[in-house]
């Protein structure tokens, strides 16, 4: 008996074990309407998904009294301006989803930055995980989404949960103070009306 239960525990750690590997999400934005607020060591943000335009999810973020529109291409950058706009159409994120650990993509991005000075970076998206990340509104599974540019030591992680989708916790480099973390994380959902 004891040879059986140890075995179907063992069975089911493994078959556990091989579905988080063999996890897969298909692109999708949050639900028109649905809140989201997000905690910082600076102001909290409320961001309202607003819907989606082919690979892109619209939402309106508000943080410290101002109100901004918001594009998120496939599901994990942003931008805010035209600037924010021409970099993140410079990377194909597609190649990404269905997410699945191992996904990668590299690609050298041409710009033009808020300086009105072109620029070009080499970014690249790793799908470097499935897993669970508790933050102030919950437990989730997300995939672990890694971003390295060329030249930073240090890459933006998105954690990226399939049942909300969207982004549940990122952390990126404060380029206000160099060598610290900025840590973003989901501390409230609320679901569109009916």
């Amino acid at each position: 008996m004891k040879l059986i239960v140890a075995t179907a525990v063992a069975s089911a750690v493994l078959s556990l074990a091989g579905a988080a590997q063999a996890q897969t999400a298909a692109f999708e934005c949050p639900a028109t309407g649905t809140a989201f607020t997000y905690r910082t060591s600076g102001p909290e943000s409320v961001v309202v998904a607003t819907g989606q335009e082919g690979n892109v999810c619209l939402s309106s973020s508000t943080s410290a009294g101002r109100t901004a529109t918001v594009r998120v291409h496939w599901g994990f950058i942003g931008s805010v301006d035209p600037a924010g706009e021409s970099f993140v159409q410079g990377i194909d994120l597609k190649s990404l989803w269905p997410l699945k650990v191992g996904n990668r993509t590299t690609q050298t991005v041409s710009a033009t930055g808020h300086d009105g000075k072109a620029y070009s970076s080499t970014v690249t998206m790793t799908v470097a995980a499935f897993e669970k990340v508790t933050v102030p509104a919950g437990t989730f599974d997300a995939f672990r989404v890694e971003e390295t540019k060329a030249g930073e030591a240090t890459p933006r992680i998105h954690w990226w949960a399939p049942s909300l989708g969207i982004s549940v916790k990122e952390t990126f480099p404060d380029w206000t103070d160099r060598g610290k973390l900025k840590v973003y994380e989901l501390s409230a959902v609320k679901p569109a009306a009916k």
